[in-house]
């Protein structure tokens, strides 16, 4: 005799799945923010965009200052892709908004906070691959469509001068994408760091929910047009 079979195990999730479906919420925050929204919409200026690329060349200055210490980890190392590092463009792109008399902010305090969680990370490789994920991530994915818009928007020619940031020069979205969501899948998290993880993760896209908040406190007043 036989037993009878019962109906097929539902098959679970993967960690990447996990990860995407966890932060989609906190990402739509991150893309429906007000300072954005303005900016590809054209309502601002290249002062207004000078603030974000100074945001985040601090924010990349500190990711990839962790990167480079965490380089040679067995988990980490494996996320460590130099064709990925803004650091250089992002200096460029500011080179050129200063030569233009564009006048460059220094961070805001929510950009700071998060570069100091970064700065934390060096003993948990796992917290870094978190914040690695949320920023190249998004970086090649809705970043393509903020990089072109802003160009169109603000006289710039897309993936030119000033908007170096968003080119990708080594890298094909989709397949590097792809392979990367495999990694995160083969990483050697237990449950208990999976979760630890997807909490960091969640974090991370708090911090960028708040360094564009920061800059819609500051900046948007200075704009009745988008204010009002």
């Amino acid at each position: 005799m036989t037993p009878q079979s019962g109906p097929p195990a539902t098959a679970q999730p993967s960690f990447s799945q996990r990860l995407r479906e966890r932060s989609m919420r906190m990402h739509q925050d991150a893309e429906g923010s007000s300072y954005l929204t303005a900016l590809t919409g054209g309502r601002l200026d290249l002062t207004a965009y000078a603030a974000l690329v100074a945001q985040h060349a601090a924010i990349y200055q500190a990711l990839e200052d962790l990167a480079d210490r965490l380089s040679g980890d067995p988990v980490a190392g494996r996320f460590v892709f130099p064709d990925l590092h803004r650091r250089t463009a992002l200096e460029a792109d500011l080179a050129f908004l200063r030569a233009r008399g564009v006048p460059i902010p220094e961070p805001t305090a929510a950009t700071r906070e998060y570069a100091a969680r970064l700065a934390e990370l060096t003993e948990w490789p796992a917290g870094f691959v978190a914040h690695h994920y949320v920023r190249y991530l998004g970086d090649l994915s809705g970043g393509q469509a903020i990089g072109r818009l802003i160009a169109t928007e603000y006289g710039l020619v897309p993936g030119g001068d000033g908007v170096r940031f968003y080119v990708f020069d080594n890298v094909k979205p989709k397949p590097f994408k792809d392979a990367y969501r495999l990694l995160l899948d083969e990483a050697p998290f237990d449950d208990a760091e999976q979760e630890r993880v997807l909490e960091e993760v969640l974090l991370a896209y708090r911090f960028n929910v708040d360094v564009l908040a920061s800059l819609a406190d500051q900046i948007l007043p200075h704009y009745p047009q988008v204010a009002s």
